[in-house]
């Protein structure tokens, strides 16, 4: 039989039937699918709790109430005595913004005299913090405006020269990205590639790493007839078709399930899927030619796959990291492909603006595998890791 179809076979074989194997390559992927679209089911970040404390207690705080408690992403659910209970309803995370109307704000608003409304909010909690802060500055601004126009009109001006009068220069904004501000298109467009390739990386660790703990590199080695070349595409060709398949399921699950945005070519993001996996398998093929043990390779392996998010731009943009982890960042797959996917999906760039991070890919596959070739074939000519740890 071919060696490349006899192991291969052995290895479909190990697929259905190893615990470990089924755990990392079929049950986790599944669950972190349902689990992600789950946690962001929502999309859009709705009814954050505030707190409000009323000294002037008039018709027009009363509005102002009504009026933050009306915005979508705000919702007045305490009444706190005092500035200090407030500040410990924040504190306790009970409440992301305290919210404090001073005493006769009707009567100086009435006189044409300037009130100050305090906002304080958790910026420790960047997303939630910065919504309310927003949303609070967009409440105030409306009535700001209405206050303005109400007061000119009465003076004989037209309400349209009172509009321009208030806003001389008028915003005409375009979100080119995720046009829906809707989170869920853009962190599980992060987080199921990561953790898909979290599954990739350690199963293809672990697939190589378990024969070499237990003595069997020589006998594959043999049944290839001492060449890697037919060792490695044997036990790497039915991982790489099932990745495949779940993750068309995945981009399934994104753009059909729940219909993430999809401006680009789903041609390009099927091919970018499969080079970022055979990518993925590359780098696991290198760190386990670099590691001592079965233990140090699942190490390595989880944690450069974990760091990945931190240099993909998702948390902090690539452009304001320091020069050196800017370079550092084009050498993870998941950076590349990350940046693919949105380009394909959300941004809709033709497919040759996007041929960069395909070709970079490209790139990195050819030089960790040729940095591996030399070290794994050592490795598989001696049969077992050098520790036994």
């Amino acid at each position: 039989m071919n060696p490349v179809k006899r192991i291969a076979k052995r290895e479909i074989a190990l697929l259905l039937n190893n615990r470990t194997i089924i755990i990392f390559a079929i049950i986790l992927p599944f669950v972190s699918f349902l689990f992600f679209h789950g946690l962001f089911k929502n999309g859009v970040v709705r009814d954050l709790p505030i707190a409000v404390i009323d000294h002037d207690n008039s018709a027009m705080s009363r509005n102002i109430i009504a009026q933050i408690d009306a915005t979508p992403e705000l919702q007045v659910d305490f009444y706190p005595l005092s500035e200090k209970d407030g500040e410990e309803l924040i504190r306790t995370g009970k409440a992301i913004g305290l919210i404090t109307i001073p005493k006769d704000i009707q009567n100086h608003l009435k006189n044409g005299k300037q009130v100050n409304i305090i906002n304080q909010y958790n910026s420790n909690i960047l997303l939630p913090g910065g919504l309310e802060n927003k949303a609070f500055n967009k409440v105030i601004g409306t009535i700001s405006a209405g206050i303005f126009i109400q007061k000119k009109m009465k003076s004989g001006m037209s309400k349209q020269q009172a509009l321009i009068n208030y806003q001389a220069v008028n915003l005409n904004s375009h979100v080119i990205s995720n046009p829906y501000t809707n989170y869920s298109y853009y962190l599980n467009t992060g987080f199921l590639t990561l953790f898909f390739h979290i599954f990739v990386i350690l199963t293809t660790i672990y697939i190589f790493g378990i024969d070499l703990k237990y003595g069997k590199g020589t006998k594959l080695l043999r049944i290839s007839n001492g060449h890697l070349s037919p060792l490695i595409l044997g036990k790497l060709i039915p991982y790489t078709i099932w990745f495949f398949f779940v993750g068309l399921i995945m981009l399934y699950s994104m753009f059909v399930w729940h219909d993430f945005p999809l401006n680009g070519s789903k041609l390009a993001i099927i091919i970018g899927l499969l080079l970022f996996i055979i990518t993925t398998q590359s780098f696991a093929l290198l760190i386990l030619s670099v590691s001592q043990s079965f233990r140090t390779a699942l190490t390595i392996g989880s944690g450069f796959a974990a760091v990945s998010l931190s240099f993909s731009g998702i948390t902090f943009p690539i452009f304001g990291m320091p020069k050196l982890l800017q370079w550092m960042s084009q050498i993870f797959p998941f950076t590349h492909f990350f940046n693919f996917l949105l380009e394909q999906s959300q941004q809709g760039f033709p497919v040759y603006y996007s041929l960069v991070s395909l070709a970079i890919l490209l790139i990195l596959f050819t030089i960790t595998l040729f940095l591996a070739w030399k070290n794994l074939k050592n490795l598989f000519v001696y049969g077992v890791f050098k520790s036994s740890i």
